[in-house]
């Protein structure tokens, strides 16, 4: 296989591409008691987890969230293009945002050339790095610091296949430009390298200080707020970048960011002790709330706004592909058809979830294939067939059914509340899963190391329609627990990845064919997605409900949030 993980595509300053589906229900119009902004006072929200980690080098899923408030990327979501702009995108996906919402948030601008293939950088002037005792002086970003930054990702020991092997030499002409060489073309360089999970630019100090890049106390960056405390298990607080370069402009004028003087994350894993805090006004905002809690809340707290959307990570259970009794696709199969998912909607979820195909969201219009366009086989493992799955056990050898084991990760209980109830469906057909709930910490290693058992619970947005076939299905990558080796699907998307004669709309093609071959193969128990919701209290002004303006990012969102102090005293908090 070719190394490389990009795709070829039409690049240049003004970009053309098919705009991608909201996710978003009812989404909130402008506030129109936004006036002057207010600056000031602190803003309280939640997380159900403990920070991941703090090095780039770690190539960690949560640097975004758990270093998005004081590092950043090279790229960012455009919130001007959400509802607080001209609502062509509503900024819900975990994981991928189209390019043609996405502006420069490190760079200035960017050229790329195709003959010979190279991405040329360039970067904001006056851009400082924050300044921390013992780590580092405050000066400004350089050309240097980019390059460090892309060699640390690329050459860590943890870095996953494929994903940047076509950065090549990198170049400083000037303090302010990188260029990026590439070893072969491609066009999706913007995905990986500045819009990405793992490629936040990180201070070279920070590795340098006394317990190296993975100690949070020397963590530093550029973005709007610095960390400032870490209590394992409580919280994370953040106060103001004075010296932060960014600025919104609210009815035409523009303001220095960020707002707030301080952003407290509060660190609650059960969600009922989350929804008592915000409910008595201790968090200003909550994200992610159950589908269970929304009409007690909405009862209770009548003010509250609301938005709600389609969750953004598949939650399914992934079958090891390479070990029986799941290395047969009458399993597979069998399992799928003996799950009611019709049944799931209506009954744990109330209505609130969809049943879409595996592995992409509807929203991603150019690449999905409806349940009902499906070819027979894939469309039947969306069915429910009890009869039909005890013939296929039988005939794979198991009349009798078989046990298994299957892991979970328990910071998030309805997902352990539904695996239970996928257990009960699969012991009606004679299979028995042993549930094993973990501690997100230890579901994470062994699942990264290969090590989980025949079945795992698994939830992942799949980022990009090229990473979201790499990631999941190709052989031997980080995030690809149903351990499929599959040496077509392999063959077939490095070929689309690295053609550069293929156009952009060619490539895309490739993907949504092999979407649907992975599917046939059953590589999953697939389950319904559930919506989830986010609400806020009044006093929070210039926020419409956007989740994320990178993978896990949210950090410059609170940067443009300001609170009505008048109106919350009014309200008695």
């Amino acid at each position: 296989m070719k190394k490389g993980f990009c795709v070829f595509m039409k690049v240049s300053l003004v970009m053309s591409f098919l705009l991608l589906g909201s996710f978003v229900y009812g989404a909130t119009a402008k506030d129109a008691s936004v006036n002057k902004p207010q600056y000031g006072e602190a803003l309280t929200i939640a997380t159900p987890t403990n920070p991941v980690c703090w090095d780039i080098g770690e190539w960690c899923w949560s640097i975004g969230k758990d270093m998005g408030f004081n590092m950043e990327h090279l790229l960012m979501g455009d919130l001007q293009k959400g509802p607080r702009g001209t609502n062509q995108y509503f900024f819900h996906d975990a994981g991928w945002i189209p390019i043609e919402n996405v502006r420069g948030e490190l760079l200035q601008s960017w050229e790329v050339k195709r003959n010979p293939p190279k991405i040329i950088l360039h970067l904001r002037k006056g851009v400082m790095w924050q300044e921390k005792p013992g780590v580092m002086n405050a000066r400004e970003l350089v050309a240097d610091d980019v390059v460090y930054s892309i060699n640390r990702i690329k050459n860590s020991p943890k870095a996953i296949p494929l994903y940047m092997d076509y950065v090549g030499k990198m170049e400083t002409p000037d303090k302010y430009t990188v260029v990026v060489n590439m070893t072969e073309w491609c066009a999706d360089w913007w995905k990986g390298l500045g819009l990405g999970y793992v490629d936040a630019i990180q201070a070279p100090e920070q590795e340098k200080a006394s317990g190296g890049a993975g100690k949070w106390e020397n963590a530093t960056g550029t973005g709007p707020f610095m960390i400032n405390e870490y209590k394992d298990g409580h919280s994370l607080t953040y106060v103001k970048n004075h010296k932060y370069w960014d600025s919104e402009a609210i009815n035409g004028k523009k303001y220095k960011l960020p707002f707030v003087d301080k952003v407290t994350r509060m660190i609650i894993k059960d969600e009922p002790t989350r929804i008592a805090t915000f409910r008595t006004g201790k968090l200003d905002i909550l994200r992610e709330i159950s589908w269970q809690q929304v009409d007690g809340l909405k009862k209770s707290n009548p003010q509250l706004k609301w938005n709600r959307a389609l969750y953004t990570s598949n939650f399914t259970m992934a079958f090891r592909m390479d070990k029986k009794p799941f290395n047969d696709i009458r399993v597979r199969q069998a399992l799928n058809m003996a799950v009611n998912k019709k049944e799931i909607i209506d009954k744990f979820f109330g209505g609130n979830a969809e049943l879409h195909t595996y592995p992409f969201p509807s929203s991603f219009k150019s690449v999905y294939t409806p349940l009902d366009k499906l070819p027979p086989s894939a469309r039947a493992l969306y069915s429910y067939n009890p009869e039909k799955a005890k013939k296929l056990l039988a005939e794979a050898g198991y009349p009798n059914g078989f046990t298994f084991k299957a892991q979970i990760a328990n910071n998030r209980q309805y997902q352990v509340e539904l695996a239970e109830m996928v257990a009960a469906y699969l012991n009606r057909i004679g299979v028995k899963m042993e549930l094993q709930p973990m501690d997100y910490t230890s579901w994470l290693s062994v699942m990264v190391k290969k090590n989980h058992s025949e079945g795992i619970f698994y939830g992942t947005d799949t980022g990009s329609p090229f990473t979201g076939i790499r990631k999941n299905f190709v052989t031997g990558q980080t995030w690809n627990p149903h351990m499929m080796a599959d040496p077509y699907l392999d063959k077939t998307w490095d070929d689309a990845t690295t053609n550069p004669n293929l156009t952009y709309e060619q490539s895309m093609e490739v993907m949504k064919k092999l979407a649907v071959y992975a599917l046939e193969q059953a590589p999953a128990l697939i389950l319904p997605t559930p919506h989830l919701y986010t609400a806020w209290w009044p006093w929070v002004k210039n926020f419409y409900g956007e989740d994320f303006v990178g993978p896990q990012r949210d950090g410059p969102i609170y940067a443009r949030i300001w609170i009505d102090q008048e109106m919350k005293k009014k309200m008695g908090y």
